[in-house]
């Protein structure tokens, strides 16, 4: 039997609607499908495009044994429905599917189970109190605490994963997640191919393209851990997203001379806390040079606020203020520390023989004789005041300067003790000095700054038109000049009965009424900042006492010799001579003072 389709139905049906239809009950009939045949619409086959993608996935070397998957739905993981593959021993793949679209949108993901040897890069995220901060999560790292290692990429490098594209991609991501708009990610897309490739020392045009050899130089890997720790320390305050390669390239010299000078491995360097403040240092620098930040990057690099403490307390005409200065050894212990109001100073010297002194003396403040230094450079002396000046200046933690009258460099450097009354820092210094100071027994500012000052070369300098002078023979010359020719010039009141000379050793040893050894000097001959021949006069003590010995020194000039200070090059060494400076404004100077000055019970001058 012969049906009419359901198209030709439809369409005589549509054509009664359109002509008009009649209430009349001999309307036309419209035949009716078989019922006994159903009939079932039909759907277009669904096309299928054949997708292939292939590459070299490389991390410090060639990644062997990788999964690398096409990740359809970018979730930034392979699901199991995802097709992937796995690379070879020279870490090539190739992945192939079919998909329902011709040009599939999708990233690259490699997964691997990291070797001990690549599980580099540890960075931290230091959880800091900033202004403004940003909501930015800290990133991932590459190879995670388990030894697991992920990159992702754009399929659009020719199927290169490495870590340039991982960061590339990873920068993209966030953009898009932070809805910039299509020219703001395009203009600082661009701008990280740049820096990329300078950081790196990359051919622009072939940036992405990294083999496996280059991936695993030190040069190469070193960047790697750098960018690495340097997203994780600024990620969550710093809300430029290109921030770490900025900061990077600004410093990038510098940091390598650091890194070069400490003799150190990458790891081995970014794992000692004295060189990872130093580095914090220098990228927070940069960070407020560029204007991303107002306020340090790390909690122990100081700031505006801290300067201004530690400034004011070392910088007057008093002496360091609301400081406590320790000296901590095996057979000497001593401290000093002016008052509140700066009127006195008290002083402690402990031998491990079991001498002490203590004593409380007034700082006259009309007491300053008038002092000039020599200025190498100049060839004269100088005084404070008449001097070429120049300025002083802080880089990170650093304050620079000069000795007053010279061109000799003096840098303080201030550690920051956070949380002093639990700092592992501060415990030991307390641990380790006398326990008749009992300094455990108080509540010490939270914060506390340790001061290091060094002083590059040895300074000298002399009275102003009033230095004691010792006259000499006429004839006598720098190389004639003897031990006893200075003995005799300093000690003439021992000299020559009660004396012993010992010209070999230059030794010069003073006799009491009853001809015992009362004193015993040393004589030494060296060259002075002015090229002259300095003689150094140092009494004799035992153990390490004798550092602490204060000698006088002469300059041989005009055939006499010149009374001058010999101010030496030095660096206080933080494990025995220690010094703190704090606010003062909760008052605890006085407090401080007042405990030590019953501890020891000084003598009133």
């Amino acid at each position: 039997m012969h049906h009419k389709s359901l198209l030709a139905i439809l369409i005589s049906s549509a054509l009664l609607i359109g002509c008009g239809s009649s209430d009349d009950d001999s309307a036309t009939d419209v035949s009716q499908p078989d019922a006994g045949i159903p009939t079932t619409p039909t759907t277009p086959p669904v096309s299928e495009f054949d997708q292939q993608i292939s590459g070299l996935a490389v991390y410090q070397g060639a990644l062997s044994g990788a999964t690398v998957c096409a990740d359809l739905n970018k979730n930034l993981s392979c699901d199991s429905d995802e097709p992937f593959a796995i690379t070879d021993a020279d870490g090539n793949y190739q992945i192939d599917w079919k998909s329902e679209v011709e040009t599939p949108d999708y990233y690259l993901v490699a997964n691997w189970q990291a070797a001990t040897a690549t599980q580099a890069i540890q960075a931290r995220s230091l959880a800091l109190k900033v202004k403004n901060p940003t909501n930015r999560a800290a990133p991932k790292a590459i190879v995670n605490d388990a030894g697991q290692g992920t990159l992702i990429a754009s399929p659009q490098y020719n199927g290169a994963i490495n870590n340039l594209t991982h960061i590339k991609q990873s920068r993209i991501i966030e953009m898009m997640n932070q809805n910039l708009s299509d020219s703001d990610i395009s203009q600082l897309s661009t701008e990280l191919d740049t820096l990329l490739a300078i950081l790196y020392q990359l051919d622009a045009n072939t940036l992405y393209s990294v083999s496996a050899e280059m991936s695993a130089t030190a040069s190469f890997t070193r960047i790697d851990y750098v960018i690495a720790y340097l997203q994780q320390v600024i990620t969550t305050q710093i809300p430029n997203i290109i921030a770490a390669e900025k900061i990077l390239a600004a410093t990038y010299a510098e940091l390598w001379q650091i890194l070069s000078d400490s003799g150190l491995s990458i790891e081995e360097f970014f794992s000692d806390d004295a060189f990872t403040l130093a580095i914090n240092i220098l990228f927070s620098d940069s960070a407020i040079a560029l204007g991303f930040t107002e306020l340090p990057i790390d909690s122990r690099i100081l700031s505006q606020n801290d300067w201004d403490v530690v400034l004011g307390n070392i910088i007057n005409d008093k002496g360091f203020t609301n400081t406590l200065s320790l000296t901590l050894s095996s057979d000497l212990s001593a401290f000093s520390m002016q008052n509140a109001d700066n009127t006195k100073v008290l002083v402690w010297v402990s031998a491990l023989t079991g001498q002490a002194l203590a004593f409380e003396s007034p700082i006259d403040e009309d007491d300053d004789e008038l002092t000039e230094c020599w200025h190498t450079t100049d060839k004269r002396w100088y005084t404070e005041d008449n001097g070429p000046v120049t300025e002083p200046s802080i880089t990170g933690n650093t304050y620079n300067t000069v000795y007053a009258g010279t061109n000799v460099p003096i840098t303080i450097d201030i550690n920051k003790i956070n949380n002093a009354n639990t700092s592992d820092f501060w415990q030991s210094v307390l641990n380790t000095s006398p326990e008749m100071l009992k300094l455990d027994a108080l509540t010490w500012p939270d914060t506390l700054y340790s001061l290091t000052i060094t002083q590059a070369e040895d300074v000298m300098c002399r009275v102003v038109e009033d230095y004691e002078t010792y006259a000499l023979s006429s004839f006598v010359t720098e190389e004639t000049l003897s031990t006893t020719m200075v003995a005799e010039a300093l000690f003439g009141f021992y000299f020559p009965l009660d004396i012993i000379i010992d010209e070999e050793d230059q030794t010069i040893a003073l006799l009491d009424s009853d001809g015992n050894i009362e004193q015993r000097y040393q004589m030494t001959k060296s060259t002075s900042p002015s090229d002259q021949l300095l003689i150094k006069v140092a009494e004799i003590v035992e153990g390490t006492a004798q550092e602490y010995v204060y000698p006088d020194y002469f300059l041989f000039v005009d055939q006499q010799l010149m009374k001058v200070e010999l101010n030496e090059k030095m660096q206080t060494s933080a494990s025995n001579n220690v010094s703190v400076t704090f606010d003062n404004n909760t008052g605890f100077t006085q407090t401080l003072y007042q405990h030590l000055y019953d501890q020891v019970n000084p003598l009133v001058f």
